[in-house]
């Protein structure tokens, strides 16, 4: 469990220069630098794209999720392993090596790219060229190499998230949503259920959960380039927003604060839970506004005042972007007064937990800092270093609130913060 805890913690800071990186690419304006999806000008790296800037943000962006994605899976296979029943562990243990051997060859091969592109143009008879379909064909038929190992080893749930998640990606890219929602909510559907019936632990199920979202994730940020839209754009960022706190649930729940520690709540557990929950919600609901106001505003703000919005306190719903602005502005004012409220009441709630005292301190520190960055990026003209550090400062605000209502939840519900509880082996400290 320690090695499994810092492990989370590495693919949580990999998280977090993802969430930079993406709000980088926005503040630029070059979500769109790479017009085609999942290829980059029909190549898997574009030649040069390291020398320009444009590309260098949007298709680093793109490398580094890919290599979120794949400490997700890490962790996913991770938590199979050790919690799937006894006579399945053997036949794991035994099929690692061929099947990263497999994804090693099939992905990074290039005499076995060109010779799967080779036989497809004969089955297609089409021209010798190396087309976006024949690429994209042929990194399908790559896929099939773990997939059919994962089936001959006897790892059914693996070989379905790597059969279902390729097939979703490949309707994304082809444009068929519907049948891609639907297998969307029949996975979600079989989470529940399954998390509920086998009874899996809490980490077995965020890790599932985690790997889902991933996909998710991964797929609305093709349609943000394939259909050229904010809605999906918008999207993309509020989710990879909640994705990252995801990734703080599981760093925390693998920590020695989550089953060693005791979070007692002598009164008022109700109020706590509601109160929690209500700030959580006001504080994502702000990153919403924020997105769509950074998805729709890229270059610059619908009016440069402080206090009023084109010089108005109360401007009308049209025009549009004027009024998300203002909105933006003002509700940010209320949940930063919301925040420094429930902060000081924390301070009883978190007390009796040393390792989590820090969060009520720093709730109210942070709503203060986000109101002035805000106020920066106004006078500043959405400069680049005080648009990020304005994000990512919302992001802080985001975890920390996340952080108090699972704490107060998990402890008032029995999950953990409840004393020592069961684990393998002695846990790293949070």
């Amino acid at each position: 469990m320690q090695l499994f805890h810092w492990f989370s913690r590495f693919t949580l800071f990999v998280g977090l220069v993802l969430i930079w990186w993406g709000a980088a690419v926005t503040t630029e304006d070059v979500g769109l630098a790479v017009p085609d999806w999942p290829l980059a000008f029909g190549k898997v790296n574009p030649e040069g794209w390291m020398k320009v800037p444009a590309l260098f943000l949007e298709h680093g962006h793109r490398w580094i999720a890919t290599g979120v994605g794949l400490l997700v899976l890490v962790m996913y296979f991770w938590r199979y392993a050790k919690e799937c029943p006894r006579e399945e562990l053997s036949r794991i243990r035994s099929g690692w090596f061929v099947v990263f051997c497999a994804i090693g060859l099939s992905f990074f091969s290039k005499p076995i790219e060109w010779l799967l592109v080779k036989i497809l143009i004969l089955v297609a008879l089409a021209p010798e060229d190396f087309t976006w379909e024949l690429r994209i064909a042929a990194l399908l038929v790559q896929a099939l190499i773990p997939l059919v190992l994962a089936l001959f080893l006897g790892l059914f749930e693996p070989a379905a998230f790597i059969f279902i998640g390729s097939c979703l990606l490949f309707l994304v890219f082809k444009g068929y949503l519907i049948p891609a929602s639907i297998i969307v909510f029949i996975g979600l559907v079989w989470l529940v259920l399954t998390w509920i019936a086998k009874k899996w632990s809490l980490l077995r199920g965020l890790t599932v959960l985690a790997l889902f979202t991933v996909i998710g994730q991964a797929s609305l940020g093709g349609l943000r380039v394939l259909k050229m839209s904010d809605p999906y754009g918008i999207s993309h960022g509020t989710l990879g927003q909640l994705f990252f706190c995801l990734l703080v649930f599981i760093a925390f729940a693998s920590s020695k604060t989550w089953h060693g520690e005791s979070l007692v709540i002598q009164k008022g557990r109700g109020s706590a839970r509601v109160l929690s929950m209500i700030l959580f919600m006001a504080v994502f609901g702000q990153l919403v506004i924020g997105a769509t106001l950074r998805h729709t505003q890229r270059l610059y703000l619908a009016a440069n005042d402080i206090l009023t919005t084109k010089g108005q306190l109360f401007p009308p719903m049209d025009p549009a972007d004027v009024f998300v602005l203002h909105l933006h502005k003002y509700w940010g004012f209320t949940v930063a007064l919301l925040v420094l409220a429930v902060a000081w009441k924390s301070r009883i709630w978190l007390g009796r937990v040393p390792r989590l005292r820090w969060i009520s301190p720093a709730l109210m520190i942070m709503p203060i800092n986000q109101v002035v960055l805000g106020i920066y990026v106004v006078l500043t003209g959405k400069s680049f270093w005080v648009t990020n550090l304005h994000v990512l400062n919302g992001l802080g605000l985001l975890v920390l609130t996340f952080l108090l209502a699972v704490s107060v939840w998990a402890s008032t519900a029995g999950l953990g913060l409840n004393g020592q509880t069961k684990a393998d082996k002695p846990l790293s400290p949070a």
